[in-house]
């Protein structure tokens, strides 16, 4: 975190090309979607702080709970939209894609928590990635997935189980 925080985000925010800096560039050539190239690897660092906030309030059942979901959902909802998304969402994203995500997610969770509390969890994500849009509200889905299902799971899921 702290290398992202001092090294890369200073290279990716002011632009810096230099023969220091040219793996850098190569590498966000290669993984960076064109329209995020105004600011190169915002979703990276919006991932690190969402992830960072998260570890500093959460307990550890809830921090791999946010973990997971971020990883799992947000993955495999980018991919099945990609591939099978054919039903899109007035804001963008697809019905196939949101149900990926869910599925996979439920997948994962079920590993660390109950079928029925993974799927409560997937669902929420799920609202949660479908109505974060940067374009509009400045929030990266990377940034409140984990923070929002965090607080989903600590205020809601811990009132009603006991991991």
């Amino acid at each position: 975190m702290a290398f992202m925080l001092v090294m890369i985000f200073p290279i990716s925010y002011f632009k810096i090309k230099n023969k220091f800096t040219l793996w850098f560039w190569q590498i966000i050539k290669w993984v960076e979607r064109d329209k995020n190239l105004k600011m190169p690897a915002r979703q990276a660092f919006s991932l690190a702080i969402g992830m960072l906030i998260s570890s500093l309030i959460f307990d550890e059942k809830t921090l791999q709970i946010s973990i997971i979901s971020t990883a799992v959902y947000d993955g495999f909802a980018t991919i099945f939209g990609i591939l099978f998304g054919k039903h899109k969402f007035p804001w963008g994203k697809s019905l196939e894609g949101t149900i990926g995500g869910i599925v996979f997610n439920i997948a994962a969770l079920s590993l660390i928590t109950s079928l029925s509390y993974a799927l409560l969890i997937s669902i929420f994500v799920a609202f949660v990635e479908n109505f974060s849009r940067s374009d509009k509200w400045f929030l990266d889905d990377n940034l409140i997935i984990p923070i929002f299902t965090g607080i989903f799971v600590k205020f809601f899921i811990h009132k009603i189980c006991l991991f």
